[in-house]
């Protein structure tokens, strides 16, 4: 009978012994780019890098992340972060409708927004705003999803200015187009991106910056709400800010920009 007990004893100790916690969850980014030198491009094996590929890794590794790079085009990007396939993308601006499915970080870069138009006829035209741009008869190319600010957001609204709107997926074929006189001028959200885009396809001496000042955009790195939670991106935030301030954010942009 001792011997019974003994077990039962025993039993009920390992019954009542406390749980090992359960291991927690790897944390994993996936993150979507498109071909946007010098912030995210491939490599000449495929891998994708680039500044904000650099700066992605480097939060990353301080937050304790994997990182998953997902090339697709841009507005795949969008989609995929709306729904959850994807956590997050790079270079993204906020705007009301993206603030009802996504996060943002705080701004870590800012845009340098610009025409261009085919080299030699920067005086066929007289824009002295995206307004005029019916009137001036330019039939002006932008990328389907980029948001380009609140002056070209504004004039979308007239149906004769959207007449004029030709929308492509990518920087690549806006030169195409704007070369073989298919537009005469295209609408660039990011400077530095478009003068590497323009000596990756050979093209520097083809086109030329329209003199149109336009405001520029404060980009973020934006999540998607079904997948990322506040504090994460808060996270995100306390690293760039620390990167700033140590200097490592810099060192990355000199790493890929002039």
């Amino acid at each position: 009978m001792r011997w019974v007990i003994s077990v039962c004893l025993a039993w009920a100790a390992v019954a009542t012994a406390p749980l090992p916690a359960p291991a927690a969850e790897p944390c994993t980014l996936r993150v979507g780019w498109e071909p946007y030198a010098p912030f995210t491009f491939a490599d000449e094996n495929g891998a994708a890098i680039g500044a904000d590929i650099d700066l992605i890794e480097a939060i990353a590794e301080e937050i304790g992340c994997a990182v998953v790079p997902v090339e697709l085009p841009w507005a795949r990007i969008v989609r995929e972060v709306e729904q959850g396939t994807l956590d997050m993308s790079s270079s993204t601006s906020r705007t009301p409708e993206r603030d009802q499915w996504a996060l943002f970080s705080r701004p870590y870069r800012e845009t340098e927004i610009a025409i261009y138009v085919r080299r030699g006829e920067t005086r066929r035209f007289a824009l002295q705003e995206l307004a005029d741009i019916p009137e001036q008869q330019l039939r002006l190319g932008v990328i389907v999803d980029y948001y380009y600010g609140e002056a070209l957001a504004e004039a979308a609204n007239d149906p004769g200015f959207v007449a004029w709107i030709d929308g492509a997926p990518d920087y690549a074929t806006n030169i195409r187009k704007l070369v073989s006189g298919r537009i005469d001028g295209f609408l660039v959200e990011d400077v530095a991106v478009m003068e590497a885009e323009l000596a990756r396809e050979g093209m520097s001496a083809a086109v030329e910056r329209y003199p149109l000042r336009i405001p520029g955009e404060k980009l973020h790195f934006m999540f998607s709400r079904e997948t990322v939670e506040p504090e994460m991106v808060a996270k995100v935030d306390d690293v760039v800010a620390q990167m700033r301030a140590d200097g490592r954010l810099d060192a990355i942009r000199a790493k890929y920009l002039p």
